[in-house]
């Protein structure tokens, strides 16, 4: 037992080592001005929003569901491939390891539900009124039913069934929970909890004498693990993550082969930079993501020079985003494949960057002239922000291949 306890902590300690080494490059000072600046502009339209709250909205039921779904936490347990072969003899020893397995879980997302409680406190502060008791019992429930919900989920994949399905049971029995707490009263959440609590101890009856399911929380873990290489891949290169391409048929209109004019080296770059991006995994779905928080975020604010602001970041941001994707490309298999000089895969770069901004920059127009057709003259700064952005990109680009070369 022991032992058991001393191996998940050396593999927790290794966990969190490898977050920090990542994080570093998560957190940098671009990501850190974009995050200050979209919780600013959420922060101002939700406080521009409290003040002309509609009333005929089920607030309680939206509620109950956005935690419902933020509740069910992923089960982590840390094992690896081997252990399949090497733990399988000490599997009655594990009890003290999956224990704390299920504490590093709850711990590790217990922080999802908390930021969807505090900005639902001061929309509750008026909805609720003078029963704001309710809420306090709703924040209550809200930390006791992820944990029971992992225990649950624990016997349910011992048991050998499918994790989507407790994953739909919990987000039945929460959302009943919570919905019932803000609407009937606080004591009514009770229910969920006996209900929770017989689940646990009707399946911990039922699995006994059965072993673990090896191969299925192994692969659980495999795959919480590679979803958080992706993230980290979207702003520094994963060298346990291999980069992998999808063919959406919606896009192909954009990657028509070159014509027997254009066929040559000075536009064959270009065109491998955007069949990378529209293909790749990464890229495209970072940029995606970025823009269309950045759209909602734009249509969220009522301020036509706050919007162009942020706006402008957003451009920035995406763009220098993409100045990741080059070392991606450029020094993988293609300039092997096709040998030509540095200054024309540079060059190829610096053109898929331009048609990226002006394709970026008109769809940030379109919703920003729209929401603020009075102040239409503001999308010249997408595009100027845009413009000096790959300026300073590609500069910074060739005078890093001068120092190389030297």
């Amino acid at each position: 037992m022991n032992d058991a306890k001393k191996l998940f902590n050396i593999r927790r300690n290794e966990a969190l080592l490898e977050k920090v080494k990542y994080n570093k490059f998560i957190f940098n000072g671009h990501f850190l001005v974009f995050l200050t600046i979209m919780l600013g502009a959420f922060a101002l339209g939700y406080s521009d929003w409290l003040k002309h709250v509609p009333q005929d909205v089920n607030y309680s039921l939206i509620m109950s569901l956005i935690l419902a779904f933020v509740s069910i936490f992923p089960m982590r347990t840390l094992f690896k491939e081997a252990d399949k072969l090497y733990l399988l003899p000490f599997e009655k020893h594990m009890r003290s390891y999956i224990k704390k397995s299920i504490v590093y879980s709850y711990l590790n997302r217990l922080y999802l539900p908390v930021i969807i409680l505090v900005i639902g406190i001061p929309l509750f502060t008026q909805v609720l009124s003078g029963k704001f008791y309710l809420y306090i019992s709703f924040i209550v429930l809200s930390f006791i039913y992820p944990i029971l919900g992992l225990i649950v989920k624990w016997y349910w994949i011992k048991y050998g069934l499918d994790n989507w399905g407790v994953n739909v049971l919990l987000f039945i029995v929460y959302a009943s929970g919570y919905y019932t707490t803000l609407c009937v009263g606080m004591f009514s959440g009770l229910a969920t909890i006996v209900i929770l609590g017989a689940v646990i101890l009707l399946l911990e009856n039922i699995n006994r004498g059965t072993f673990f399911q090896w191969e299925t929380l192994i692969s659980i873990e495999y795959n919480h693990k590679m979803n958080y290489y992706k993230f980290v891949n979207m702003f520094t290169d994963v060298k346990v993550l291999n980069e992998r391409t999808v063919r959406r048929r919606y896009l192909d209109v954009f990657l028509k082969a070159p014509s027997v004019n254009k066929f040559n080296d000075d536009n064959m770059y270009k065109y491998l930079f955007i069949r990378s991006f529209l293909r790749g995994k990464d890229a495209f779905f970072v940029v995606l993501r970025f823009m269309i928080i950045g759209l909602l975020l734009i249509w969220w604010i009522d301020q036509a020079i706050i919007s162009a602001i942020l706006g402008a970041v957003i451009m920035y941001l995406l763009i220098l985003q993409l100045s990741q994707f080059y070392k991606q490309q450029a020094y993988g298999l293609w300039p092997q494949v096709w040998p030509v000089s540095e200054n024309k895969v540079i060059t190829g770069y610096h053109q898929f960057l331009r048609l990226m901004m002006w394709i970026l920059g008109i769809i940030l127009s379109t919703i920003y002239v729209i929401k603020f057709t009075d102040s239409f003259y503001f999308i010249v700064l997408f595009f100027i922000v845009g413009w000096l952005t790959i300026d300073s990109t590609i500069k910074k680009l060739k005078k890093h291949q001068e120092l190389l070369r030297d």
